[in-house]
């Protein structure tokens, strides 16, 4: 039985989600000054409000009380800054482009201040490029105004996140477990005889990564609210339970792994393998149910409906256990136990328990929950060398910049050709694929968008429903622009051709440069890529050398045979081994868009993708069997044998140092049996590295 969502679900969960009760606030609060200062009679303030408002707010994401206001603050003072230099200057054309190529460089290379200040950076230069279009005849009174709207913008989303301090927060956790329920449920394709393995693999590779980036981000919306964190604040530590609880059923997500091969074979004539799959669609549906409730502070145990069907259908794999014998049965028995144990993990969150290892004692003195916020770089000198991707970036981009201005002064004036800066400060990033794939989605939109917004003007003459058409669709610009920027861009450009056709008219010649300017837009931006590129090509085997080595130190802490054992040591090393082997999936999906990479042996990198994915979720289960207790014992060639595997080493790593023999013969065997499992894996991951380099 596989389970699949229906469109009327997702559309459900769309609307009552964070993205579109934003879009809704933010739409209101760009439209409401508009529609004022026009009724007013003062176009200038409507237009500085209101285009204050809707970049600010674009500055805007997910987040706590206090960063919230540091963004605001930060936002507004270099906005209202950066309207009045470029508008003071408007008259002065080399004087402006100067400006704006430098404004280029240096709002680029804010990124090193981290990625908020980096997104404030750009959305200051797409600030220049509006001010550009505008052309605003009273510098000083525009930038004012412009100022109000983005103070007007962030005073409603301050109140909006005092009122409700934990909604963020709360939304991260539902769409983890909107994830993490996806990625059981493609655990459950690996007991359906009839669904082949690779893609099976390689869509858990993509799950795994999205369900550990929502991991980081309830991290960092969570560990750096410092209220929140207080012990005295229940709802904090409410939430915090709430988190520890989610990562832990990650692993214990990841730790359902098996030689499915095996399990098929062995278990392909009995009921257990379809009963099994039954089992996990009715915990990834439970997952689900915790979803619909994950904004209350009360257990709700009582609201989930399928639990009895679980334990109902848990009583027909234990009746077929009993009937089985030998290694069939002890296999059955492993993955009843592992699918009880996410049942378990399940029941505690949904009675807002802690995780059960905290029980016995204060969590400030267990974790040391700062080490896990992502932290900003802010040296900056370190980056001012073309070794640093921000840095070729900074220059690449002000460089682009100066050729547009070039380009510009050669053509035919046109109110609208600032689209063309306006283009490259969105679609350029300082990867190749990124750009490219950016280009694509801007394009795709934009074409698709004009062609809707020359059908609306077609039929509808009436510019007070023109101006309404455009209000929805800025409605669902703000819905989409955090889950997929083609869409997004398909509701902005209908929406800005209404507006400003409405205004100033001409809806052919709006059109026409949108089209144009862009199109121009984006290949300054895929040709501008060649000059300092930073290639994830390149990057290939320092992330591959990276991703064996966090494994290699996940599978030694797991054996409890290297480094610190405090919770807060163990949970940093499971922590690096995740994300390195994310940046390892992103890194080789990214090759892929990449010129001159035709060379590359693309299968054996998806080889060793899946095999290190397979190996750390048997690592998973180790960590997980062991208890975190120093109490194993592993067969020390086998082990020797896994580390030179990973590491391409023919001599013995001096990592085996750390082994220590101390044996418990409870675990010796699951542990030995699960090492032999990651060596032939290792032994895979070899041979595709050897395949790539051959290659």
């Amino acid at each position: 039985m596989i389970h699949k969502k229906t469109i009327g679900t997702d559309i459900t969960y769309f609307f009552l989600g964070e993205y579109f009760s934003d879009a809704l606030r933010n739409t209101f609060t760009v439209v409401l000054p508009i529609f004022i200062f026009f009724y007013l009679g003062n176009v200038e303030a409507a237009t500085g409000i209101g285009v204050g408002a809707l970049l600010i707010s674009l500055t805007d994401l997910p987040d706590n009380k206090l960063n919230k206001l540091k963004t605001a603050v930060y936002s507004i003072v270099v906005f209202f800054l950066t309207t009045l230099l470029v508008s003071l200057t408007l008259d002065h054309q080399l004087l402006l482009a100067v400006l704006v190529t430098v404004a280029a460089f240096t709002f680029s290379m804010s990124a090193v201040y981290g990625s908020k200040a980096g997104l404030i950076g750009t959305m200051a230069l797409i600030v220049s490029t509006f001010i550009m279009g505008l052309q605003p005849k009273n510098p000083v009174h525009f930038s004012l105004y412009l100022l109000v709207g983005g103070i007007w913008y962030y005073v409603v989303s301050l109140l909006q996140v005092l009122i409700r301090p934990y909604r963020s927060l709360h939304h991260a956790i539902f769409e983890c477990l909107m994830s993490s329920a996806a990625f059981l449920r493609s655990k459950a394709k690996n007991y359906d005889l009839n669904i082949p393995f690779d893609p099976e693999q390689k869509e858990s590779v993509k799950l795994h990564i999205q369900v550990n980036q929502k991991h980081e981000l309830i991290r960092n919306l969570l560990l750096t609210d410092k209220l929140a964190m207080r012990s005295e604040n229940k709802n904090g530590q409410l939430l915090l339970g709430r988190a520890l609880l989610l990562i832990d059923l990650h692993e214990q997500l990841n730790a359902l792994h098996y030689d499915y091969a095996l399990v098929r074979n062995m278990l392909a004539e009995y009921p257990g393998l379809q009963l099994i799959a039954q089992l996990i669609e009715l915990l990834a549906d439970e997952l689900e149910d915790l979803g619909k409730h994950v904004r209350s502070t009360r257990s709700f145990t009582h609201k989930v409906k399928k639990s009895d069907t679980y334990l109902h259908v848990r009583q027909q794999l234990f009746l077929e256990e009993e009937k089985l014998t030998g290694e069939p049965k002890e296999m059955l028995v492993k993955i009843a136990a592992n699918m009880d144990d996410i049942a378990q993990n399940i029941h505690m969150i949904r009675g807002n328990e802690m995780p059960q290892q905290k029980k016995a004692e204060t969590i400030e003195t267990e974790i040391v929950y700062p080490l896990f916020i992502t932290g900003d770089q802010f040296l900056i000198k370190e980056h001012l060398s073309l070794r640093s991707p921000i840095f070729r970036f900074a220059v690449r981009l002000s460089i682009a910049f100066a050729f547009g201005f070039l380009l510009i002064w050669q053509l035919e004036p046109s109110r609208y050709s600032y689209w063309l800066f306006l283009t490259m400060v969105i679609v350029a990033r300082p990867k190749f694929s990124l750009t490219w794939k950016r280009n694509q989605q801007r394009l795709q939109g934009s074409i698709i968008g004009a062609a809707i917004g020359l059908t609306i003007i077609y039929f509808i003459k009436s510019p007070v429903v023109l101006i309404s058409c455009s209000v929805i669709f800025l409605l669902g610009f703000y819905a989409f622009n955090r889950l997929n920027y083609a869409i997004s861009v398909l509701f902005i450009t209908p929406a800005v051709i209404l507006t400003l056709g409405s205004y100033h008219g001409h809806f052919d010649h709006i059109i026409h440069d949108r089209i144009f300017y862009t199109a121009i837009g984006c290949l300054i931006s895929i040709l501008a890529t060649y000059i300092f590129p930073v290639w994830d090509s390149r990057q290939l085997e320092n992330k591959l050398t990276n991703a064996a080595k966090y494994s290699i130190d996940f599978l030694l802490m797991s054996l409890t045979l290297k480094g610190n054992t405090s919770e807060t040591a163990k949970r940093i090393t499971r922590k690096n081994a995740n994300i390195n082997f994310a940046q390892l999936a992103e890194a080789i999906d990214s090759a892929k868009f990449e010129p001159m990479t035709k060379r590359l042996n693309f299968k054996a990198l998806y080889g060793m993708q899946i095999s290190l994915y397979q190996i750390n979720a048997i690592i998973a289960s180790i960590y997980l069997s062991a208890g975190h207790k120093e109490e194993v014992l592993t067969n020390k060639e086998q082990l020797d044998s896994i580390i030179r595997y990973l590491t391409h080493f023919d001599a013995r790593n001096n990592m085996m140092e750390y082994i220590q023999k101390n044996p418990h013969s409870n675990q010796l065997d699951y542990v030995d049996q699960k090492l032999k499992h990651i060596g032939i894996l290792a032994q895979d991951f070899h041979q595709f590295y050897l395949d790539f380099k051959g290659a």
